[in-house]
């Protein structure tokens, strides 16, 4: 298990919308922050497989979370 912070959640759910165009939550966020941590502990070549199992749509009125550009 590899605990991450609500903020780096949240923050990653934002980049994945802003940068990839994934549209997912706090939860796929966390997923995502998760692996962004062990990235640098990781052999040329390894691959990871994580998964966006929420979206969101209910997140959208949390202010800040994914600004208008």
């Amino acid at each position: 298990m590899i605990q991450v912070t609500e903020e780096d959640a949240f923050a990653h759910a934002a980049r994945a919308a802003r940068e990839e165009g994934l549209f997912v939550g706090p939860s796929s966020g966390a997923s995502l922050a998760a692996v962004s941590s062990k990235l640098g502990e990781l052999r040329d070549g390894t691959r990871i497989l994580t998964f966006s199992y929420d979206t969101g749509e209910r997140y959208l009125s949390v202010d800040g979370l994914f600004p208008a550009a």
